[in-house]
């Protein structure tokens, strides 16, 4: 059996925590835009995304705290390792969640397994995690989704038998607007709908890849592999903030995004690995994505070269002169395979 853990509203729960001020109240961390809502802010209807402004003029109940990465990855790694107490077996999905498989481990009683993390973790990290049980990650993925917030759901055989041919399929974990969008216009809505027809009948609607993934969804054969993380390809930091042109806001959340990026490699387990190129992520007000790339004079981990060099490509995006607004900068830092 596949857990998928899955701390709930993660970023306000550690403030949560740390603060009892904050407990069943509504507050968002958020620095111009919500990162993440508490449960209590997502039932008056703020979501992920909303600029700040607007939560504070129609909400002004809601309480609001900043962005503190290094009190999440921390938080992060307790979690981690209550995970790997419970087994060897985990797949990092974020920061906040993974899968394990625990066949084998569970002495027949998922349920009391599940339970017992939910219960460590509350105990020993201080956060609710929500779980999901069942026969593959696909399952375990959607048992978690029910099971929020802090809760467990679990999907056995003979609940999944029930369950899974009235799956829509935009619910399903991988199928976004676009291949759903497909699948409606072909007629296709429900697991039921995809029986009987083969990986070449759906190639004619969606990308080779999701074919395959939606026939074994509708056979029941779907991933139930965990798969064991390798050493980090990439570090990467963002932020989100609301429209803005100005310069000076603008660099300054790039520095930031530097400085949290060298900190999350300089934490990295291993001899130091550094970067020999750097990238920079520009969203813009309507949506559009700009990333330029680019060489580093020599391979560093200064703080001060790689504020210089992201600086230097983010001039080569021209936001200045561009006329939309700023919504997001991010840097992505490769690293070089280990030796």
């Amino acid at each position: 059996m596949i857990l998928h853990a899955d701390a709930d509203a993660f970023f306000a729960s550690v403030e949560q925590r740390d603060d009892p001020r904050l407990r069943g109240r509504p507050m968002v961390v958020a620095h111009e835009v919500v990162a993440c809502p508490s449960y209590e802010a997502r039932a008056l209807g703020i979501h992920a995304g909303m600029p700040l402004r607007q939560v504070q003029r129609r909400w002004p109940e809601v309480l609001v705290t900043g962005y503190r990465a290094e009190a999440y990855e921390e938080a992060s790694a307790r979690l981690f390792e209550l995970f790997h107490r419970i087994t060897p077996l985990v797949e990092p999905g974020s920061m906040e969640e993974a899968f394990l498989d625990v066949t084998g481990h569970d002495r027949g009683d998922v349920a009391g397994m599940a339970s017992a993390l939910r219960a460590a973790a509350r105990a020993e990290v201080g956060l609710p995690v929500s779980v999901g049980a069942g026969r593959t990650k696909l399952m375990a993925k959607l048992a978690s989704r029910r099971a929020k917030p802090d809760g467990l759901v679990v999907v056995d055989a003979e609940l999944e038998a029930r369950v899974r041919p009235r799956l829509r399929l935009d619910e399903l974990w991988g199928v976004g607007p676009t291949s759903y969008d497909k699948l409606h216009a072909a007629g296709l809505f429900l697991v039921s709908d995809l029986h009987g027809l083969t990986e070449d009948d759906l190639k004619k609607v969606v990308t080779t890849a999701m074919a395959r993934r939606l026939v074994s969804i509708a056979r029941g054969t779907d991933d139930a592999t965990i798969r064991l993380p390798g050493p980090r390809r990439s570090v990467s930091a963002s932020r989100s903030m609301a429209s803005t042109r100005t310069r000076s806001k603008v660099l300054a959340v790039l520095d930031e995004c530097v400085a949290r990026a060298v900190a999350r490699v300089s934490a990295l387990d291993g001899p130091p690995r550094l970067p020999q190129r750097l990238e920079i992520q520009v969203r813009y007000d309507d949506g559009t994505v700009v990333v330029e790339r680019g060489p580093l004079d020599e391979p560093t981990l200064d703080p001060a070269r790689l504020r210089a060099a992201a600086r230097h490509l983010l001039e080569q995006t021209a936001y200045e002169w561009d006329g939309r607004g700023v919504t997001m900068v991010g840097l992505t830092l490769p690293l070089p395979t280990p030796a």
